[in-house]
């Protein structure tokens, strides 16, 4: 048994409003953080500095507190007041120790980490760690009574750090909201400058799939414009293209019709000589055949038609639909009679924009598909008007229904209903549904309890195909 394997869909690509947003916020964002990171180490550089300057003053004031009680290194000993005016540095711990020229401690702290030295008169800093905690060191050397004193103050770096968190901080907080008042005005202005794109968009999506008229170039972003030229050219020629197949389709249909009508006129001539006396069956049988062609030949040239002129830029117009049913009377009320079906018309005025033959096409196919499937004596009701502010047109029978298992498929083209009377061809409602969906509207089907079908079109300012069955 194979195994069932999962194809992964491939990753959705970015948007151009993306893909800008992106382009653009990347290199703002190095430069803004290259730029903090540079700036914080200066900062922190001048704080530093100034550190070790207070640092040098605290070795300084050692120096001139050595040189001022004149004592040789073995005997210098200095007080603890001396001691404690050289410790204070808070938050920061302060350390010092004075060395001979052996190495020997003679004042302070014996412990500390003492710095190899070169030769100059500068103070010489490093860093190092004491008693577990980082310090700065600095270093010098001073001459008493003829003697190489070495002089090392050591602070921890407390002051430092804090120093270096306010500088961050300081330094931190107004680069982010740059870069959020950046990115704000990054996306702000791809939006706006997208807008055109949109408005593009719109417009195509807006279309139906027979929609060919040219895209406006007006307004439209330069970038764009060759993109758009080349569509208008494809439009321009499918247009094209559609309008051969209609000169075609009319062509046909004059080639079609003047043969069909010379064997009505040869059956009419038959019948007049009695050709047919003793098998009229078979004369019966030709009529029959003969209208069937002509019956099939009209609704394939109008499903044609309808199919085609959604391409072209059909000029559209108000549509009295009332006027199309009054019309509808004269031209079903001979059928209808020849069956005892009760034709009835209830007419409400109401009117639509769209295209007047094709309106009354769909209405004339769901007329006679309802006097076709309704049987001998039944009744056919064809109405017009407006519910909740929509047009419609609808058409009710007497007649057999539609099976429910049957509705999904009754708008294909050439479909019939499995054991359906008549010899229909399956374009009445393929029709129906073709006009329907040029003009924005939904087509109901929904069967009547009392038995009989009621076919509705509803028109609305909604686009795109549309059928339902309730």
């Amino acid at each position: 048994m194979p195994h069932k394997t999962d194809t992964a869909l491939p990753p959705e690509p970015l948007s151009l409003k993306q893909r800008l947003i992106f382009a653009l916020l990347t290199p703002l964002i190095i430069i803004l953080a290259t730029s903090s990171i540079f700036d914080y180490r200066l900062a922190n550089k001048t704080a530093n500095q100034a550190h070790d300057q207070a640092l040098a003053d605290n070795v300084f004031d050692l120096e001139a507190h050595i040189k001022k009680v004149r004592l040789p290194a073995d005997k210098l000993d200095l007080t603890e007041e001396a001691e404690a005016m050289l410790r204070s540095s808070a938050p920061d711990m302060l350390y010092f120790a004075v060395l001979d020229p052996f190495g020997k401690v003679v004042a302070g702290v014996s412990d500390l980490p003492v710095p190899r030295l070169a030769q100059g008169k500068e103070i010489q800093f490093s860093d190092g760690h004491y008693r577990g905690k980082a310090v700065r060191i600095a270093a010098h050397q001073v001459n008493l009574n003829t003697e190489e004193l070495q002089i090392v103050v050591v602070e921890t770096t407390e002051k430092r750090k804090q120093a270096s968190s306010r500088i961050l901080t300081a330094m931190v907080l107004p680069n982010l909201a740059v870069i959020l008042a950046t990115m704000l005005a990054v996306i702000f202005g791809v939006r706006q400058g997208l807008l055109p794109l949109n408005e593009v968009e719109r417009d195509i999506a807006a279309r139906s799939a027979n929609d060919l008229h040219e895209i406006e170039l007006s307004g439209t972003p330069a970038e764009i414009r060759p993109m758009l030229l080349r569509l208008n050219e494809l439009f321009a020629l499918l247009r094209e293209t559609v309008e051969i197949q209609q000169r075609f389709i009319a062509d046909a249909a004059h080639q079609l019709r003047t043969p069909l009508a010379g064997l009505q006129t040869q059956l009419d001539l038959a019948t007049a000589e009695h050709a047919f006396a003793n098998t009229p069956e078979r004369l019966q049988l030709l009529e029959e055949a003969t209208a069937r062609i002509g019956h099939l030949l009209n609704q394939l040239l109008a499903y044609a038609r309808a199919e085609t002129s959604g391409t072209t830029q059909c000029e559209r117009e108000e549509v009295s639909l009332d006027h199309l049913v009054e019309n509808s009377a004269s031209l079903f009320l001979d059928a209808a009679l020849a069956k005892d079906i009760d034709l009835g018309f209830e007419i409400t005025p109401a009117t639509i924009f769209g295209l007047p033959w094709m309106v009354q096409e769909a209405l004339s196919n769901l007329i006679d598909n309802a006097i076709h499937y309704t049987p001998a004596g039944g009744i056919v009701t064809v109405r017009c008007g407006q519910e909740d502010g929509q047009p419609y047109l609808e058409v009710e029978d007497s007649g057999p229904g539609i099976p429910e298992e049957e509705v999904q498929h009754v708008f294909e083209r050439f479909y019939r209903i499995p054991g359906s009377i008549g010899h229909g061809c399956g374009l009445g409602l393929a029709i129906v549904r073709e006009i329907a969906d040029m003009h924005a509207a939904t087509v109901v089907l929904k069967n009547r309890p009392s038995g009989g079908l009621q076919a509705k079109i509803i028109f609305s300012g909604g686009s795109g195909r549309q059928n339902a069955v309730a």
